[in-house]
């Protein structure tokens, strides 16, 4: 009997740890989905920042302002970057009222420039060399690329590689007809 009691304790020791443990182990699954969220979202606008380009010319978001933009934040070892980087460049081309703007996160202009020779990137990149802008939107995985009306509001946020027919997607609700 006494080992019955034993073993009944000990299962509802264990039961109580493991129920009662997993609501300091476990957030809520609001908080799990804000945290995993960039900092600005679709219907938002971004934080006023500057960046300078290949060139050294500062810029900031608000300099797009009148035209629909699509920025896409991205780094040379980043492989879906890589694939992804001549289907921005074709929309650049292609779309020339669109504001095609590649900010690149943590990286030199010396990594950056023989990456963009290799793949004839001419669409213009922007310097976010310490990652701070990319820290700051809490951007937690890159490629991440926004989308922008010409008003200056995020109309979608994409996350990982774009695909041909996403990009479609996405600059229709720009208003681009592809």
């Amino acid at each position: 009997m006494k080992g019955k009691l034993v073993l009944l304790g000990t299962a509802g020791l264990l039961v109580s740890l493991v129920l009662g443990g997993s609501f300091f182990l476990v957030k809520p699954s609001e908080e799990l989905a804000a945290a995993n969220q960039p900092a600005v979202n679709a219907g938002s606008t971004l934080p006023e920042f500057f960046l300078t380009d290949l060139t050294g010319e500062p810029h900031s978001p608000a300099s797009l302002t009148g035209k629909p933009a699509v920025i896409n934040f991205w780094a040379t070892w980043c492989k879906p970057c890589e694939i992804e980087m001549p289907l921005l460049q074709a929309v650049a081309e292609k779309y020339p009222q669109v504001a095609v703007i590649g900010i690149n996160s943590g990286e030199t202009e010396e990594v950056i420039r023989p990456f963009l020779v290799k793949y004839d990137i001419t669409f213009p990149v922007w310097l976010d060399t310490g990652s701070m802008i990319t820290d700051r939107l809490k951007i937690i995985g890159l490629p991440t690329t926004y989308f922008i009306d010409a008003d200056g509001i995020i109309q979608a946020v994409h996350l990982g590689q774009l695909t041909p027919d996403l990009m479609n997607a996405y600059l229709s609700q720009l208003g681009i007809e592809p």
